[in-house]
């Protein structure tokens, strides 16, 4: 065991981690507000090129320096307004297809942030419900924190039986810090093992109360699963004896807030979906504004089931996908920029 390091030596490590700190904060100033090149911060600094653009890096990685887009590309807005005049949306948010697919929950979860901060910030809301998974996880990494101690923020759907960053536990766990607001749970599972069992569980007061919150929320926002292994409902949420190739063969293209629809936006005929622990189709149509946000190559049968189902108020998806949509539902067709 290594002796604790002798006071003098706590004192001259904290004297150079606050030089270093103050020499990345140098450098990023003068890369990302005087726009100096890295060779002149090199040169200004009297350090390396390689030292400069490392700190870079790390200023970036620390979350010292966040790098934000503010004007939407042209062909994105054009898509929007084609989404909100063709599908019936109040609104839509289109962000730039990623060239690695895998980035899409990261690129759509920035878009979501952009989307939710005017929301969040406006005093007239009070109530929001989020839903879980790899989106919301994005969602939080671009998220402002600002104080709302008087909101409240409800999961819409019960718990994965597992811990992770994309469980609804975590999500609004951390939702309610950046808020310092109020946190409500669905402390259930997301399906029960029978409709019997479901009838049972749902006759308790805590599931009323939380129920009646998420009807009254403000704003709901959350992503829609389509049926791939991808899915994290479908690979850890499916209760026992329900595969997922007997929901395909039923017709299933994705679900809606735990709800198995089809390609035209109708809950398809099985048992698993008199198992949901959560508002169903019917209990939505209440609601004041549902925020969807989904995209990627195998998520356009079920956003286009989605829309279809008439509850979505608002759309947050990439460029390929609502192009897919769009031309799939009958809309004008829109030229690749």
């Amino acid at each position: 065991m290594s002796p604790d390091p002798a006071p003098h030596e706590t004192v001259m490590n904290s004297r150079i981690a606050d030089r270093e700190h103050a020499l990345i904060l140098r450098a990023a100033w003068l890369y990302f507000i005087e726009e100096q090149t890295q060779a002149a911060i090199a040169d200004a600094l009297g350090l390396s090129r390689f030292r400069v653009n490392r700190m870079l890096a790390e200023a970036r990685e620390s979350g010292l320096v966040k790098v934000e887009v503010t004007t939407p590309l042209a062909a994105c807005v054009d898509l929007e307004r084609r989404a909100v005049k063709t599908l019936g949306l109040r609104d839509a948010v289109v962000v730039p297809s990623p060239v690695d697919p895998a980035r899409t929950h990261a690129m759509i979860g920035a878009g979501l942030a952009r989307y939710m901060a005017a929301q969040i910030a406006d005093p007239a809301l009070s109530v929001f419900g989020f839903g879980w998974g790899q989106t919301m996880r994005e969602m939080l990494r671009y998220l402002r924190p600002v104080a709302r101690p008087e909101a409240r923020i409800v999961a819409l759907l019960g718990a994965l039986p597992r811990s992770s960053e994309e469980n609804s536990i975590d999500i609004i766990g951390k939702i309610g810090g950046m808020l310092n607001a109020e946190r409500y749970y669905m402390t259930a599972p997301i399906y029960t093992d029978t409709p019997e069992a479901r009838y049972v569980l749902t006759g308790q007061q805590f599931y009323a109360s939380v129920l009646d919150l998420i009807l009254r929320a403000d704003v709901a926002c959350f992503a829609a699963g389509d049926m791939s292994e991808a899915s994290l409902l479908v690979r850890h949420a499916l209760p026992k004896g329900v595969a997922a190739q007997d929901l395909v063969a039923a017709g299933a293209v994705g679900d809606f807030l735990g709800t198995f629809i089809d390609i035209d936006g109708a809950a398809v005929d099985h048992p698993v979906n008199r198992q949901l622990v959560g508002p169903g189709l019917g209990d939505l149509k209440a609601m004041k504004s549902l925020v969807m946000a989904s995209g990627g190559p195998d998520k356009v049968d079920v956003v286009t089931g989605a829309l279809r189902t008439g509850l979505v108020h608002t759309l947050v998806t990439d460029e390929t996908t609502i192009r897919a949509v769009l031309e799939r539902t009958g809309g004008a067709a829109v030229d690749a920029a």
